[in-house]
């Protein structure tokens, strides 16, 4: 998605844990690419990275896609592994949402994407943390349209379930 808004034209800030995966999108999408380090599941460090991308330029468009999905069996969880897995995946939407809704509600305009999954409409196995995190991101989704919808028309909040992709938590041909 990155690479894509970037050759489109926009000034991306893309937020990641990993140095060297915001390098490697970085080098695809070129200058135009602004790579922010923080970990969504810390609410402070959100707060830090939206201030340093104001910096860059004010946003218009947030896109929840921070996802981890450890794959392991229900019997293999613990109820640290399970919540750490929501803190990311749905704590994680949570905070860049409210972060960015800081700027949207002011300006009374912007875009909320949250990628989404169909792993709550029919979980597999091993992936009990996954399913539910994602799953209660799409209720926020809603939640988020019913609390804001009727006082900011202006900014669209919608998810999007793009299917299996070709990445580490996909499969090979996507």
């Amino acid at each position: 998605l990155s690479v894509e808004l970037c050759a489109r034209g926009l000034i991306v800030a893309g937020i990641g844990r990993s140095a060297a995966g915001l390098t490697e999108t970085a080098d695809l999408a070129g200058a135009r690419f602004h790579p922010v380090a923080a970990d969504v599941a810390d609410p402070a460090q959100v707060r830090d990275a939206f201030a340093r991308i104001a910096a860059i330029a004010a946003p218009d468009i947030l896109i929840n896609n921070a996802a981890v999905y450890p794959r392991r069996d229900i019997l293999d969880e613990t109820s640290e592994t399970f919540m750490a897995t929501i803190a990311i995946n749905l704590g994680g939407t949570l905070n860049c949402t409210l972060a960015a809704l800081d700027r949207f509600t002011a300006t009374g305009r912007g875009r909320i994407l949250n990628v989404a999954t169909f792993a709550d409409l029919a979980p597999i196995p091993a992936s009990a943390a996954y399913a539910v995190s994602k799953g209660a991101a799409r209720i926020l989704t809603r939640a988020l349209k019913a609390d804001l919808a009727d006082r900011f028309p202006s900014i669209v909040i919608s998810d999007w379930m793009p299917g299996m992709l070709a990445t580490g938590m996909g499969i090979p041909d996507g």
